[in-house]
């Protein structure tokens, strides 16, 4: 995924999440000022810049040496695209502060959660197996999860 497709993604996924009952604000990120919490692994979108000559990298860095001699250093975007639609709000009780992801990331999370199964199986340490009843590989896999939790909600009502 890129942040060109994360962006279209997030602008599909945001009128469905009040639909499922995520009330949280939401809004348009800003160039450089929001964060959007997913892994982006085309490199093509990766940031790049120049690095001191000892910088061995972290985080999932890559550092090379371009052909002229400079190091560089490639790494993840952490910012989304300016118009990506974010949701967020206030956490917290004693210290409460700004939590906020894409829209994207917050549909896929509740689609998630609502068709893992928590077995009584349990792992080598005794927690609980969570099993998928529904196969959410795909974009479309968890937008028409999406389609069937909204259509689920509405018989409820």
């Amino acid at each position: 995924m890129n942040l060109r497709i994360l962006k279209k993604l997030s602008a599909r996924a945001a009128p469905l999440l009040p639909l499922l009952g995520d009330a949280r604000q939401q809004f348009s990120a800003i160039k450089c000022n929001n964060y959007h919490g997913t892994v982006i692994r085309d490199r093509k979108c990766w940031d790049r810049s120049r690095c001191h000559p000892t910088y061995t990298g972290h985080d999932g860095a890559i550092v090379y040496t371009t052909r002229a001699g400079r190091r560089m250093v490639m790494r993840p975007p952490h910012h989304p695209l300016a118009g990506t639609i974010m949701v967020g709000g206030m956490s917290g009780y004693y210290e409460p502060e700004w939590d906020e992801e894409c829209a994207w990331l917050a549909l896929a999370n509740l689609v998630w959660w609502h068709f893992t199964d928590w077995s009584e199986q349990v792992d080598s340490d005794g927690l609980p197996i969570p099993i998928r009843t529904r196969r959410l590989r795909t974009p479309s896999d968890i937008f028409r999860g999406a389609a069937d939790m909204v259509a689920e909600r509405d018989l409820a009502a």
